[in-house]
């Protein structure tokens, strides 16, 4: 059985559908995984209940008060339901193809991390999940925009294999990528499932947290110390497997995975423009999810 985790913001707006969207998704994956859901706040809890999902808390924090990851692994690993683990985005449609991806990554070898790229769509009301068809959400995933290979929103791994991780902040940055570095690092296969998977990412805006500079606040900062070296920021192309669409697990010899260090040099050169480029995102992001002032 799979085991899904998770780390939602308080259910409200369009992020409250967009989530309840996602772990409906999630309830009807079959086998059931079974849904963890990590917060401290009691909101969450009773969006929980009505969900059928676990809830647990409390979960350990920085200075700041934000949650951190290192916890959320750690807990996970002891309450799972089985060795496989997916740690996924609580805005993030997972379809059949998940499970059957982690099968096929688990039984090819003992340790792994699978990832994939996600596919932007807008999506502003609740979802018809019914019926156990997933072509409306390969439809829907036409429709959208494949994202770049810098945005990680689920990894599948086998339960302990990161026990030691650093304590990062959930939502700051820098810890996707330390993710992928460690597993390379480790002589643990990182596998891109892109080609077999479909991955929905809700698009929302930041209106929840808006004094919280997620990319360049000190608790971004703090989170990127780990990293240590701009050469470990690893994101999907630095992956050494690929899960193909027919379902092989073969080397990843593309020119997309050939030139993962070019293209971890020009986003190394283009950091400094980033404030500057966040703020003409979230202000675009801001304009087109947030509801009318009246």
């Amino acid at each position: 059985m799979l085991t899904i985790f998770s780390a939602p913001k308080v259910f409200r707006g369009h992020v409250g559908i967009i989530q309840d969207n996602a772990i409906r998704s999630w309830s009807r994956l079959r086998p059931r995984p079974k849904i963890i859901l990590f917060s401290n706040e009691p909101e969450t809890a009773a969006e929980a209940a009505r969900r059928d999902v676990q809830v647990v808390a409390p979960v350990a924090t920085n200075a700041y008060g934000t949650p951190l990851v290192s916890d959320m692994f750690r807990q996970a690993d002891t309450i799972a339901a089985g060795d496989i683990l997916a740690f996924a985005s609580a805005d993030i449609i997972l379809t059949q193809d998940c499970v059957e991806a982690s099968s096929l990554a688990a039984a090819w070898s003992n340790n792994f991390l699978l990832v994939a790229q996600r596919h932007d769509v807008d999506v502003r009301e609740a979802l018809d999940f019914h019926g156990d068809s997933d072509r409306p959400w390969t439809a829907i995933a036409a429709r959208g925009k494949l994202h770049s290979p810098g945005a990680i929103d689920l990894f599948v791994f086998r339960r302990g294999q990161y026990a030691e991780m650093p304590p990062f902040a959930i939502g700051r940055t820098a810890y996707d990528n330390w993710l992928l570095w460690k597993t390379v690092a480790s002589g643990i296969p990182l596998i891109d499932a892109t080609e077999y998977i479909t991955l929905l990412h809700q698009n929302h805006d930041y209106s929840h947290a808006p004094t919280v500079d997620v990319w360049n606040g000190m608790e971004a900062r703090d989170n990127r110390k780990w990293i240590k070296h701009w050469t470990n920021y690893y994101t999907i192309v630095h992956a050494n497997w690929r899960l193909d669409a027919d379902g092989k697990i073969v080397r990843a010899t593309g020119w997309k995975y050939r030139l993962a260090g070019t293209r971890q040099a020009f986003s190394h050169a283009l950091r400094a423009t980033r404030r500057l480029r966040t703020r003409i995102q979230t202000w675009r992001t801001t304009w087109r999810y947030s509801p009318p002032s009246r």
